[in-house]
């Protein structure tokens, strides 16, 4: 499905707040890495604060749009597992709604190796936090529902963001055995307005909706579409930023 939802990703899920780069120390010219930079939303604000930026993502169509997006990063292929940098290269290290995806153990390991002693990485979520207005999208949702994986199937809310991994704590595990320090936390506010082809291509951008065949994927689409009566709609989410320093 990577092939073929980057624009729904891009159209469809929330940014991010722009404190989530305001990390104390960190100076307007330190090299910043973000791994699983997706179609770089977090990249976006990243360029915007530090005096390079390295965007690493493993798939060729996210990057690509990556690239379009925001030329001014530095977009390399590669993995949080095998990240393509020399040793002690980097200030700090970003991922955004990703690191639930790593392999704890071996991305922490490479990510040590890369990362400056005494550099912070930073995790990032967003959460729903509330309803989304109007209410007519509950509807859509009861639709996905019926047809789409329960939330154990998926490992994740097959309508919404809230990974089963993230909300059980098992993405922190990995990090008892670390050279990092203790992990912080910061809650953040993070309102999305968004129209009603918007809010379609959220759902599109579900990965369960992404491996449809088209067949049964554009059709599933029109019917919610149908069902969102709406031009606009507000949606709350909350942005769960998570650091911790390497130890020096």
């Amino acid at each position: 499905s990577l092939d073929r939802w980057p624009e729904d990703y891009e159209r469809g899920r929330p940014g991010w707040p722009a404190e989530v780069v305001d990390v104390p120390g960190l100076p307007p010219e330190a090299t910043v890495l973000e791994l699983g930079a997706g179609t770089g939303k977090l990249t976006r604000l990243l360029v915007s604060t530090f005096g390079r930026v390295i965007a690493v993502e493993p798939a060729e169509a996210m990057r690509r749009l990556l690239t379009s997006l925001c030329p001014e990063a530095e977009a390399l292929a590669g993995t949080a597992e095998e990240i393509p940098l020399e040793n002690a290269s980097v200030d700090a290290v970003f991922a955004a709604e990703a690191f639930h995806r790593f392999d704890g153990g071996r991305a922490l390991a490479e990510i040590a190796r890369v990362l400056r002693p005494g550099g912070p990485l930073v995790l990032l979520w967003n959460l729903p936090a509330g309803p989304t207005e109007p209410s007519s999208i509950a509807a859509a949702e009861q639709l996905l529902q019926q047809r789409g994986p329960t939330r154990a199937e998926a490992g994740y809310d097959p309508v919404d963001l809230n990974t089963t991994r993230y909300e059980s704590g098992a993405w922190r595990e990995p990090f008892a055995e670390s050279p990092f320090e203790e992990l912080r936390e910061a809650r953040l506010p993070n309102p999305q307005t968004i129209d009603r082809d918007g809010l379609v291509a959220f759902f599109a951008s579900m990965g369960w909706i992404g491996d449809l065949p088209d067949e049964e994927r554009l059709p599933l689409l029109d019917d919610l579409r149908s069902l969102l009566a709406a031009a606009e709609y507000e949606r709350q989410w909350e942005t769960r930023v998570h650091w911790a320093r390497l130890a020096a």
